[in-house]
């Protein structure tokens, strides 16, 4: 057993360092795109992991969790414009504010199951949008712009979080690292108590597990505000790092869409099945409308084109996700022929 876990002890420590070190080469050479690639693949990674509690723990499929991505977004660009709050005090306002909006809006529709519960959700954002879009304190259709009030020295646009010029790209970078380890850490922690071994019981039985004195409505609200809570936390950093706030922005349906997809293709039910997939995904999707949706080929789709096909493929191919790939057994081969050849 002890042989069995080092190999992933390892992977995680060599993933954490990769992780730091990313973004530095970049740093020195100016190549800012590829910095927000990178704070683009952590922001999508933490939302997948908020999204497997619902989807791949309660087995309850959300197709509306942007609306608390806005609400975040919202929650924490108002009290930068009107109160003036430090973006710090911003996050667990917006945090609180989306988890008790995220109570209200779920318990009534948590006795549906199955795809009656995912078009509930659904019809949940086709009401947010609109009332987003026509309510004037919060900008409507032209959206809230957050306004720069940068501090005269360096560390004071840090710890501000408006820094500018090529310093944004790097502090947003970490600062969304630190809500993937935030939310991976938290994650693994509900898996391993009753909490995830409640959720994972109404996945498998409802019935089953109501008769054994589990509330399955009460469940389903607290996963869903655990999803809430991250959903809010990347609205509120995806708010400060693009200092403005539009509804066809952040109630963009791929705010749902990504994140589901990256938990399938990694391993839905998995913790690491959201970055896996997250880390394919979303480099795919970026350097697709870079390199084939520009030029010659602007306007034409070809990136969407191929996009859909690589991802189909990998789907067709590993219905369960890659991380259901035996990856346990081939580290073992490698190590022993490793001890072989050694010898």
């Amino acid at each position: 057993m002890r042989r069995s876990g080092v190999p992933g002890w390892l992977a995680g420590l060599a993933a954490l360092t990769l992780a730091v070190l990313y973004p530095l080469p970049f740093q020195v050479s100016g190549v800012a795109y590829l910095q927000t690639v990178g704070f683009l693949v952590l922001l999508y990674a933490s939302l997948g992991i908020a999204w497997n509690i619902v989807g791949g723990w309660c087995g309850q499929f959300d197709f509306g969790p942007m609306v608390f991505f806005a609400t975040g977004a919202y929650t924490l660009a108002s009290g930068l414009k009107f109160f003036g709050w430090s973006p710090w005090l911003g996050f667990p306002v917006a945090i609180v504010t989306t988890v008790f909006f995220c109570a209200v809006v779920t318990y009534p529709i948590t006795r549906l199951r199955g795809h009656y519960f995912a078009i509930a959700t659904n019809a949940i954002w086709l009401i947010a949008f609109p009332v987003a879009t026509n309510w004037e304190l919060i900008g409507g259709s032209q959206g809230m712009f957050i306004p720069l009030r940068r501090p005269g020295t360096f560390f004071g646009e840090v710890l501000s979080l408006q820094p500018g010029g090529r310093v944004k790209e790097l502090v947003f970078y970490y600062l969304a690292l630190l809500l993937l380890l935030l939310t991976f850490f938290c994650a693994r922690a509900v898996e391993q108590s009753k909490l995830g071994y409640y959720f994972k019981a109404i996945r498998d039985d409802q019935e089953g597990a109501e008769s054994l004195g589990i509330n399955s409505r009460a469940y389903k609200v607290t996963a869903r505000c655990l999803m809430a809570g991250v959903y809010a936390a990347g609205g509120g950093i995806f708010a400060v790092w693009a200092l403005s706030v539009f509804p066809d922005q952040v109630l963009d349906f791929n705010w749902a869409v990504l994140p589901i997809i990256s938990v399938v293709l990694g391993g839905i039910g998995r913790v690491w099945g959201a970055v896996i997939g997250a880390l394919i995904l979303i480099p795919l999707s970026q350097l697709m409308s870079t390199y084939l949706g520009t030029g010659p080929l602007a306007g034409r789709g070809i990136d969407l084109v191929v996009y859909g096909i690589l991802i189909m493929i990998i789907a067709a191919a590993r219905p369960q996700g890659l991380l259901s790939l035996p990856w346990r057994r081939w580290w073992r081969s490698r190590l022993a022929s490793a001890a072989d050849i050694s010898r």
